[in-house]
């Protein structure tokens, strides 16, 4: 407890139990939540002789998150941030404020969690949603540092996306981890390179057979956006063909598709990516076809058009049951 606040209303003594955190993610909130209702269960068999008291626990934060929110609510706790958002409710008084914005810290805190680094140890385990994951595993599946594997699960623990058990974490939302990062997500950056082919249908297909590949052995190319989706969750063609490769990979691209420069009517699009874990677990659809593994074509749909997120959804029906 940091703090009593005692205040009259309407003839009734009243005294606000104030739980200040430094930190509101939900993890933190809710240990703040138990630590006010022990407080709250002591004063209250203290038996003041004033009597006559009521108790009303209340969480302060520098912000407190949507789902911070929903834990307070939950059991009944009073809130308040520094950004607005707010609730109090006793006798006949009752005020909610919720702001949409979050502050830029926050904007920032998620940024980290999915920056292209932390993004190949979010695609292992939203895979594998119910699997235990030991540090050292999910660095190696991830091609990523102990170190950095290290700071992600303290950040999905802050938000209680993950639980840590005897065999290790295991990501116990990953809808809500999924939910967020799609209304965060950027699609990767790079090097882009459009054009025009001819080919198409069976004989485009055919070529691309030879010529794919997500290993460093060879260059790389990958199918992306629509034409990830049509090999993983057909939902309809696209006129536009879209892949992902490294300079060598863009290079074969151009001379199997017999790629011309237009200035218009563009039916390729090629994308050298900064981001090299976007080969490292693409998946294999087909026999020599390679692709942007599910979630990865998810997020690049779900950020696009009207049409672009119906096949995202489309897609998500396939490959993520636990989504809402």
């Amino acid at each position: 407890m940091d703090g009593l606040v005692a205040f009259a209303h309407r003839g009734g003594n009243y005294t606000l139990v104030v739980e200040v955190r430094s930190n509101g993610a939900p993890r933190f909130v809710r240990s703040g939540v138990y630590q006010l209702e022990s407080c709250v269960a002591r004063l209250r068999r203290s038996g003041e002789p004033d009597g006559g008291k009521i108790f009303i626990p209340m969480i302060v934060s520098p912000y407190l998150s949507p789902e911070s929110r929903a834990i307070c609510l939950d059991h009944d706790i009073a809130y308040l941030d520094l950004v607005g958002n707010a609730r109090l409710a006793f006798d006949t008084v009752y005020i909610e404020r919720a702001v949409a914005e979050s502050p830029a810290s926050e904007t920032r805190s998620l940024r980290s969690i999915f920056s292209p680094k932390a993004a190949a140890i979010l695609r292992a385990m939203l895979h594998e949603p119910g699997r235990a994951w030991h540090v050292a595993d999910l660095a190696a599946q991830a091609r990523a540092s102990y170190g950095h594997v290290s700071n992600v699960r303290k950040a999905l623990l802050a938000r209680e996306w993950i639980e840590v058990g005897e065999d290790g974490v295991v990501l116990v939302q990953p809808d809500a981890l999924l939910q967020t990062w799609r209304e965060s997500y950027r699609r990767p950056v790079g090097e882009l390179i459009t054009g025009y082919t001819h080919l198409h249908g069976k004989q485009l297909d055919e070529r691309l057979r030879g010529t794919l590949n997500p290993h460093p052995v060879r260059p790389r190319a990958i199918c992306a956006l629509h034409s990830a989706a049509q090999w993983l969750a057909p939902f309809g063609r696209s006129a536009t063909h879209t892949f992902y490769a490294d300079q060598p990979g863009a290079e074969a691209l151009k001379e199997v598709l017999k790629l011309t420069h237009t200035a218009r009517g563009a039916n390729v699009v090629l994308l050298v990516p900064m981001d090299e874990s976007l080969f490292h677990d693409a998946t294999e659809p087909g026999p020599n076809v390679f692709c942007t593994n599910p979630i990865v074509t998810y997020l690049d749909l779900w950020t696009g058009s009207d049409r672009d997120r119906e096949a995202a959804e489309h897609l998500a029906g396939e490959f993520f049951p636990w989504l809402n």
